[in-house]
């Protein structure tokens, strides 16, 4: 026989780890823009989060001003965390090309976007950092002549 006080625990345990793991990345992204900081600490710490109800990741869409074109994207910059609820800054995975891509598996770079949207922590059990480094990265350009 289960015990849904037991399972009610395990799930209030996963949000509070989500809560906690977007709260430290906050506080770093902020602390990052500290001339201390900088240079040190990113200002932007990719993610991707998993749904609570599918164990998925959390896909949106957005439209950027210069591709006009809208895509899809499972990584997520924090913007402001207040209570259970969580602002989130889109992020576009791009291939090695320069290419928007539409997938879970980790692109080449992801480009900062200024489209936002607002979630409650509630509907997720985890989340997964993604290495700064693939911030604004610069793309390949294939053909060009040094």
């Amino acid at each position: 026989m289960r015990d849904g006080r037991h399972e009610k625990t395990k799930e209030d345990e996963s949000v509070c780890n989500v809560k906690s793991t977007l709260k430290t990345i906050y506080e770093t992204q902020n602390k990052a823009k500290l001339p201390i900081f900088q240079g040190i600490l990113q200002e932007t710490i990719p993610f991707i989060l998993y749904s609570s109800a599918t164990s998925e990741p959390y896909f949106t869409f957005g439209t950027t001003q210069t591709s006009q074109s809208p895509f899809r994207t499972c990584f997520f910059r924090v913007e402001d965390l207040i209570d259970s609820v969580v602002s989130l800054s889109l992020l576009r995975p791009i291939d090695i090309e320069g290419n928007c891509l539409d997938t879970i598996h980790i692109p080449y770079r992801l480009e900062k976007t200024n489209i936002k949207v607002i979630v409650s922590i509630q509907e997720f059990s985890s989340i997964q950092c993604i290495s700064p480094k693939l911030i604004d990265r610069k793309s390949i350009i294939v053909g060009q002549k040094w």
